[in-house]
């Protein structure tokens, strides 16, 4: 681990510039993001794709040499895809960096591992639907209110049997929509990896989350899977519960989510980058 005085790390927190921070504390909020998402986030407003490709490396190249972000050793999208395709977790500065600024002061932190293939997927998966829905924002379709990732989106009720149970959706978003209405949802990634009866055990907790009376009004719960034969992996199973636990669901893949999440199907499809 890099090591840096507690007057060094002082320095770089109050001096670190806005956008870097954002960048910093992103990549904290969701545990991965990829050099395609953070140039989406935060160099949009860079006109020309060269250009905006150009400056996110260098402040991200940037980051990575000062031990805030830490590139995974894993590329996505094949060896050539660049510095887009390279995958930032927080690194050892980063998470004393962000520790500072929430007030738990100039704390040391543990090593960085290397996560796993399937985390690694779904934990982008995650963060593309936000990644997203800010880009739905900017075009004006709907106000992007809230995105809490895990685990700030867990919500804990009382079971069927009286003991504490533990809801993990992957996502709580709250859209503003015309008229001043806002649309809830509980948002689930299926990336393909778990069988039907996982699934299923995770639409039963949705059902009894719902009948525990914790939400006065009950967000949507949207899947957003991989294909369509995982659409109808989905449906078939969310048929087989009552007729009222059915009508909490809503099922499509990614080119859906914004159209879902709104419960509009006006709404224009979401671009797969």
């Amino acid at each position: 681990m890099t090591r840096v005085s507690k007057a060094e790390l002082l320095r770089l927190a109050e001096s670190m510039p806005d956008r870097e921070r954002q960048i910093i504390e992103a990549v904290d909020q969701f545990r991965l993001l990829s050099g395609s998402q953070l140039g989406r986030l935060y160099f949009h407003t860079t006109i020309q794709a060269a250009s905006r490709e150009r400056v996110s490396r260098r402040v991200l190249h940037g980051l990575a040499a000062q031990h805030v972000l830490v590139p995974l050793e894993r590329r996505i999208g094949g060896v050539r895809a660049g510095s887009a395709g390279t995958v930032y977790s927080l690194g050892p500065i980063g998470k004393r960096l962000i520790a500072y600024w929430h007030g738990d002061g100039l704390v040391r932190v543990r090593t960085v591992h290397q996560p796993g293939v399937l985390f690694v997927r779904h934990t982008l998966a995650v963060a593309e639907c936000y990644v997203q829905l800010v880009e739905a924002a900017r075009d004006g379709w709907a106000e992007l209110l809230a995105f809490d990732a895990e685990p700030t989106c867990w919500r804990s009720f009382v079971g069927s049997y009286g003991g504490e149970t533990i809801l993990k959706p992957d996502a709580f978003i709250r859209l503003g929509v015309d008229g001043g209405y806002e649309q809830r949802t509980f948002l689930e990634l299926d990336c393909g990896s778990e069988g039907r009866g996982a699934l299923m055990r995770k639409c039963r907790a949705y059902a009894a989350y719902y009948r525990s009376g914790q939400e006065t009004v009950m967000p949507r719960v949207v899947w957003i899977t991989t294909a369509q034969a995982r659409v109808r992996l989905l449906v078939d199973i969310c048929a087989r519960l009552p007729a009222e636990d059915w009508q909490l669901f809503a099922i499509g893949t990614t080119d859906r989510l914004l159209s879902l999440c709104l419960g509009d199907e006006q709404a224009p499809k979401s671009a797969v980058i």
